[in-house]
Formats: C-alpha cells, sequence, structure tokens
C-alpha cells in the first residue's frame, strides 16, 4: 500500500492506545498475539463492489479502522494507535482499491462464484441449503487452515510483531462471493476490542449499505482503566461499604511457585507432545437447533423442579437455605452446560479435576471504584478476561442432570462477577499482562494436573441480527417488487471464526449465538473426541 517512506505516522493523529485495550480471551501473556477473524455467511449473494463501497464509507466516518498501532515508550501501555487524517485516510482508499497485493488491501473482495460454499465448508453448506437436522445437534471439521486464510483473511496480519511493522490496520474486511452465499469476514487483533467491537463494526457497516452514515465515535483515545493502572491515582477504589478495597489476584486465582510452575509445565508438555500431539488438534463446529435449544431449557428446567423437592424433607436450615436460593438459569447456563457434558465425555480420567473457564466482561460488570463517565461512548476497546467455575471432577460433568450443571455455573460465576472480584481480576491483569513491561509472576486459576478449557459467548453480540439486504445483488429488483428503500431480510444463518496464536487452541471454545434457526458453537479437540460415542460421536457428522 504505501512504502515507509510514502507513509510517515506524522500523517497520523495519535491516540494512545487504552492499558487494556484487549480482550482476554484467556488470561495469558500471549493476548495481544491473538489474531481473530469472525465471519457471518449469508445465504444469498451479495454486490462485492457494493460492500467495498459501504466498507470505506464507515472508514471514512471511523478512521480508527484504518489506524496502525505502533510501539510507542510515552504510552502507560507501550502502544499507540495512529489515526489518519483525512488527506492520509483517502490516500489509502486509493492505494487500498488499486493494489493488486492481497496485504496491501484494507478490504479483500473474492469472487467464488463457480463454486458451492458446501465444497469449501459442509456443514456451513447444509445451513445455507436449510439442510441441517431439526431435533438433534449437527457437528461438522472447520475447512483447511491453508484454504480458510485465502477466502477470509488473505489481507491480515497473523501476529503482532508483524502488525507492528506491517503498512496495514488492526482490523480488516474480506467478502467472499460463492455460488449459493456469501461470507464476510473482520479479522482484528486484540488490542482492538472484543466482540462488542466487532458488533459495532458490523452495525456501522450495515449503516453505510443502507446509505446512512453512522454518527462519529467519541472519546476516541480515553482510556477506561487508567485509574486502576497508576497506583497514585487509586483513591477512588472505594468498596460499597466505604472500605478501601486491597484486590488480590481474584476468586480462584493465584501465583504460581516454580515447582508448580515446573509441574504445570511438564504437564502441559506431557498432552501438547504426547497425549494430544498438535497435529490431531482440529477445529469443528457444532450447530445446535432450535428445537433442541428449548428441549434442554425444558429439561434443566424439571432438573431443577427435582433438585427442589429432593431438598423438601431436608433440616429446617436446609429448607431456609434452598427458599432464598435463586434457582433460575440462563440460556447460557443451559448452553454451557451441554456442551461441557459433550466436552467431558471424552476425558479418560473421569476423576481428574476440572477447571472450567467461562469469559465475562467489564463493560457490563464494572469494577469497585468505576464511575459511568470512566468508559468511551464507543465500542472500540476491550474489558473481557477469564472467570473459572468451581472445579468438579468429569465424570460429574458427565453424569449430573443438566439442571444442575447449569445452576452450578449460575453459581459458580455469582462471586467472579462481583464489583469486587471485577476489580481485583483487573489490577491483576494490569499488573501482569502489560505489553509494555509483563511481570514474570504466573498467575493462575487450576492445579497443575487438572484438565481445563473454556468458552467464550458472543451471543449478546448478536451477530445473527446483521442484516445485508441492501447489499443483494438483486437489491433493485427487491425494491421494485416491495418500493423503494424496502428490501428482504438478508441475515447471517452461520458463522466461522478462527485464531491465529503462539499457544495451542485445544480445549478453547466459542459459543456464537443464534444465526438460521439454531445456536452455533466452535471449538478445537481431537478427531476421536469429536467422535466419542458418548459425546459429540452421538450427533450425525456432516462431511
Amino acid at each position: 500500500m504505501f512504502s515507509s517512506k510514502r507513509l510517515s505516522l506524522l500523517d497520523f493523529n495519535e491516540n494512545n492506545l487504552c492499558v487494556t485495550d484487549r480482550a482476554l480471551t484467556f488470561d495469558s501473556h500471549d493476548s495481544f498475539e491473538m489474531a481473530t477473524r469472525i465471519t457471518i455467511v449469508f445465504p444469498k449473494s451479495l454486490s462485492l463492489s457494493r460492500l467495498e463501497d459501504a466498507w470505506y464509507a464507515l472508514v471514512q466516518t471511523w478512521p480508527i479502522l484504518a489506524a496502525r498501532i505502533r510501539a510507542d515508550p510515552s504510552a502507560p501501555s507501550g502502544l499507540s494507535y495512529f489515526i489518519p487524517q483525512p488527506a492520509t485516510l483517502a490516500a489509502i482508499e486509493s492505494e487500498s482499491r488499486k493494489a493488486s497485493d492481497p496485504k496491501q488491501k484494507h478490504i479483500l473482495l473474492v469472487d467464488l462464484s463457480s463454486r458451492s460454499i458446501s465444497i469449501y465448508h459442509p456443514i456451513v453448506g447444509k445451513a445455507v441449503a436449510d439442510g441441517l437436522s431439526r431435533d438433534k445437534a449437527s457437528v461438522g471439521s472447520a475447512p483447511d487452515r491453508e484454504e480458510q486464510n485465502k477466502v477470509t483473511c488473505a489481507n491480515a496480519t497473523k501476529t503482532f510483531k508483524e502488525l507492528l511493522k506491517a503498512d496495514q490496520a488492526s482490523v480488516t474486511a474480506q467478502a467472499t462471493k460463492w455460488a449459493d452465499a456469501t461470507s464476510v469476514t473482520i479479522s482484528f487483533n486484540h488490542s482492538l476490542g472484543d466482540a462488542f467491537s466487532i458488533q459495532s463494526i458490523f452495525a456501522g457497516w450495515q449503516a453505510t449499505i443502507n446509505g446512512s452514515i453512522p454518527e462519529e465515535l467519541q472519546d476516541v483515545g480515553k482510556d477506561p482503566f487508567i485509574e486502576y493502572f497508576e497506583d497514585a491515582k487509586r483513591s477512588r477504589t472505594k468498596g460499597t461499604d466505604g472500605r478501601e478495597v486491597k484486590p488480590g489476584y481474584g476468586e480462584g486465582w493465584k501465583k504460581f511457585g516454580f515447582i508448580s510452575k515446573m509441574r504445570l509445565i511438564a504437564n502441559l508438555l506431557w498432552d501438547i507432545k504426547v497425549k494430544r500431539p498438535e497435529k490431531s488438534i482440529g477445529q469443528y463446529y457444532i450447530y445446535l437447533p432450535e428445537e433442541k435449544v428449548q428441549e434442554l431449557l425444558a429439561q434443566a428446567k424439571s432438573d431443577i423442579a427435582h433438585l427442589q423437592e429432593s431438598t423438601s424433607s431436608s433440616s429446617g436450615d436446609l429448607e431456609k437455605q434452598q427458599s432464598t436460593r435463586d434457582l433460575n438459569v440462563s440460556t447460557f447456563n443451559v448452553l454451557f452446560a451441554w456442551l461441557l457434558q459433550n466436552i467431558h465425555a471424552a476425558n479418560a480420567k473421569p476423576k481428574q479435576r476440572s477447571t472450567v473457564l467461562a469469559i465475562v466482561n467489564l463493560k457490563a460488570r464494572p469494577p469497585t471504584g468505576h464511575i459511568p463517565s470512566d468508559y468511551p461512548a464507543h465500542q472500540m476497546w476491550g474489558g473481557a478476561f477469564a472467570a473459572p467455575l468451581l472445579p468438579l471432577t468429569s465424570h460429574q460433568y458427565t453424569t449430573l442432570p443438566i439442571g444442575e450443571i447449569a445452576l452450578h455455573i449460575k453459581e459458580s460465576l455469582k462471586d467472579q462477577v462481583s464489583a469486587e472480584n471485577m476489580h481485583a481480576r483487573l489490577v491483576t491483569l494490569l499488573d501482569t499482562t502489560s505489553w509494555k513491561k509483563p511481570s514474570k509472576k504466573l498467575i493462575f486459576c487450576a492445579k497443575p494436573t487438572d484438565f481445563w478449557c473454556g468458552c467464550t459467548d458472543w451471543r449478546r453480540a448478536q451477530f445473527g441480527q446483521v442484516d445485508f439486504a441492501a447489499a443483494s445483488a438483486d437489491a433493485e429488483v427487491q425494491e421494485e417488487k416491495l418500493g423503494v428503500g424496502e428490501t428482504a431480510s438478508v441475515k447471517p444463518v452461520a458463522f466461522g471464526a478462527h485464531m491465529e496464536i503462539p499457544m495451542t487452541p485445544r480445549n478453547r471454545w466459542v459459543l456464537f449465538g443464534e444465526a438460521g434457526k439454531g445456536v452455533w458453537f466452535s471449538g478445537a479437540m481431537t478427531r476421536k473426541e469429536a467422535r466419542h460415542e458418548k459425546g459429540f460421536g452421538r450427533y450425525p457428522f456432516v462431511q
């Protein structure tokens, strides 16, 4: 796009990167190395040129989408965004449109309309054709990684080291047209933010496709957590009763000493090199139809009612405790419980303790000392991190009723999302995972010998509600039938996601949310685990 001589950082407006401007899918030092791709698949041919024009219209309004990230010793995090001024932004767009090298394009357009998406990704192809089971889950493999990169993120950087030097933005887009569908991908480094950040980009893109101009982003450069970063500015961090909070590492987290570190490393190496070699790990997709979701919710409700009945003859103290216990569980609790039942079914060591991580977000659960004006008005910042559930054994996860597991998830997260614990986790992360000066401490939430896995919930981002109808190749015909400005909805029927990370992707899961007529999950496991007769192997495998 530009050589270093042609593009000077002096042409950019500088805004300091927020000190925790990253979505920590898992609390680890590789957070900045997470390059994530989120794909939504529409069951219709969309106009690539309309998508391109609308993308650049959005970037003109939100120039941070074209910003470069560079090391900056003066910034608290050691990093800064360099946001292009109008003249530079126009030059970036011009060069991007003309470039032949994918790496020089801000949005890449690929026309594969001679191929069906089902050849590339069978389970998604079934969703596009409305051919997935209505009464049971379906399982399918992810596409070949090399081909996946070509059709989803050929213009994106793969590592943070590359991003710091490349003449490319931290967020890029790619649209690929198939014979029967269109896949649209946003690739981003986690320094940009979290799933809510990407949802806001899709919403803004939808607006420009519809011919509207989104509002300019407010508070760009505002750091939501600076008060927690500098000890000298902790005067506001008071608990709800006015006492000063002295945060530890957070519920379930502790610092590992030398022996614990060595045991953890030894167990990880055994798993990665011997038990489940990296070459045996693949990414899989699971589709759960709405009918099955409702069945699981009903079963969970029945399980909890039975639990209430079974304790009705207990002592008075237990009856009183039970009467004040909130036994309502959410859809997330139940879906996560179902996922955990299937994951743990493949564990050959039923007595092994399991530590499960959920993801909580400071955007919805602010820490102590927070005031509303702390947070920027825009969504281009991250506030997500891992929260461990109270440990159970693999046997318990596979034998307890789904309602009791859902209740366990809910009650485990209750203390995790308290303002005091969110404060403790935030301060710990600022202390230990700073890009500028990372700590040598290892803060971990499981025993060295535990089995562990985690899942992030993107349902609230509502990616399935993105409507790109105005970009339909036949939008004009639709308008003639329905009236000017009116077109039938074109919403996603499937999702995709993958990451470029320095660590193994095993045990990491995402609950995408609803698309089409069901809920989508994806995660990394071995083929043996994906076909286990007591777990995911009970369901049809789409290939």
